[in-house]
């Protein structure tokens, strides 16, 4: 078991929460919110086929122009978060994502018009991801940064259990325009707050080991590691599999006979699993000697077994089993990305570093990942087929995670490791 006590020079876990929890607090809305659009896209798939005749995989193609957009901007987003901070960077976009969300309400009458929203708010909320509030977080916490971004983490997570039932039932009641609408008065609601309570970090608990090496390695050095490019792959297919499976698991659940409501209800179960992924796993990499690396791969092994249980068990007791473990999965994996992406590369250039090797490929990922899941699919008239594709790619990320659990961190005499 890892020491909870600080080490002389640091502050404690307990001593970094007290400073920060303002900041902590406003990092969980942000990116809750922000994350909204994307894991409430399978609440639109019926009213949005049904209204404009569009099948499932068009439908599901506003995801991946929502990836293209986010894969151009995160760079940027990065960039920026580095330069001119990431407070600013959050702030400005979640201004214009509620914009894009109302005009989506609005305005969408054609398939073009929908793949032109997907595209504008996968390009905005680059600015309120992981690549802004993960460089907030990773400022502010050295001894509890796990644990500091597995909360972080569960915010997404609360998006995945708030998103699809809010939706539901907001376009059961009215219609899938005023869902848009009640998606744009979130961020509006969340600005007062954040821009009070949000604040950045300058890095006081650093060891004099860190502080020689200059807080990190910049973008150009760390795409000539070959860790950087190992971890790229596996978070792309970390995306292909996420991506693929749960904006694809509403259609799945009903076609098992669920209704919407139930299958609504089963998402939040999924929902939830992924909040309880994303928090424990944080406090087990601060607290437990193992590698994030190694439990990365360890969770993508249960994510395959997930996916078994889903195409063999049925809607019984094996989907009630197979949720919670495939969310669980879900939130662990993007924890880990984020904690070897600061210990290996460093803080300093966190956001460019990961705005590339965390955030574009996996959003490539989630991007192509619903179509494609949609397509093996219809091309197979079978959910099993995919479902056994999915399997073999979230085993095939096992010995690429093992391999970097090999590379030593950048700052090996941090306590948590």
């Amino acid at each position: 078991m890892g020491s909870l006590a600080a080490a002389p020079g640091r502050m404690s876990i307990g001593q970094e929460f007290r400073r920060s929890w303002k900041s902590m607090i406003g990092v969980v809305l942000g990116i809750c919110f922000g994350s909204v659009p994307a894991y409430s896209l399978g609440a639109f798939i019926q009213p949005l086929s049904e209204e404009f005749g569009w099948s499932v995989t068009q439908v599901t193609g506003w995801m991946l122009c929502w990836s293209l957009g986010a894969i151009l901007s995160a760079p940027l987003a990065g960039y920026l978060a580095d330069r001119v901070g990431a407070k600013g960077v959050a702030l400005v976009s979640l201004s214009l994502l509620a914009i894009v969300l109302a005009a989506t309400g609005l305005a969408v009458e054609t398939l073009a018009h929908y793949y032109m929203s997907g595209f504008a708010i996968g390009a905005i909320v680059s600015g309120t991801s992981a690549i802004t509030y993960g460089r907030i977080v990773s400022s502010l916490f050295s001894a509890g940064l796990g644990t500091a971004l597995g909360l972080m983490s569960t915010g997404i997570g609360a998006s995945a259990i708030i998103g699809p039932r809010l939706m539901q039932a907001i376009i059961d009641a009215y219609d899938w325009r005023t869902a848009y609408f009640v998606q744009a008065a979130f961020p509006i609601l969340i600005l007062p707050l954040l821009a009070l309570w949000l604040r950045e970090g300058h890095h006081e608990h650093k060891t004099p080991r860190l502080a020689a090496k200059g807080e990190g390695h910049a973008l150009a050095a760390a795409m000539r590691m070959p860790v950087f490019w190992v971890m790229s792959l596996g978070s792309l297919i970390y995306g292909i599999c996420v991506g693929g499976v749960s904006v694809n698991l509403m259609p799945f659940l009903a076609t098992e006979g669920l209704s919407r409501a139930e299958a609504a209800s089963a998402l939040g179960l999924f929902g939830f699993a992924t909040v309880t992924g994303r928090f424990l796993t944080g406090i087990i990499i601060d607290r437990v000697r193992i590698h994030a690396s190694v439990l990365m791969a360890i969770v993508l092994t249960a994510e395959a077994g997930a996916f078994l249980l889903l195409t063999y068990g049925g809607t019984g007791a094996a989907l009630l089993i197979a949720l919670p473990i495939f969310g669980f999965a879900v939130g662990a994996e993007a924890d880990c990305l984020a904690y070897c992406t600061v210990r290996i590369f460093g803080r300093r250039y966190y956001g460019s570093i990961f705005g590339i090797l965390g955030i574009v490929m996996l959003y490539v990922g989630t991007g192509i990942g619903p179509v494609l899941f949609s397509l093996a699919q219809q091309m197979s008239g079978s959910y099993a087929f995919a479902f056994n594709i999915w399997t073999g790619l979230a085993l095939s990320a096992v010995p690429l995670f093992l391999w970097v659990s090999r590379v030593p961190f950048f700052d090996p005499a941090d306590p948590a490791h």
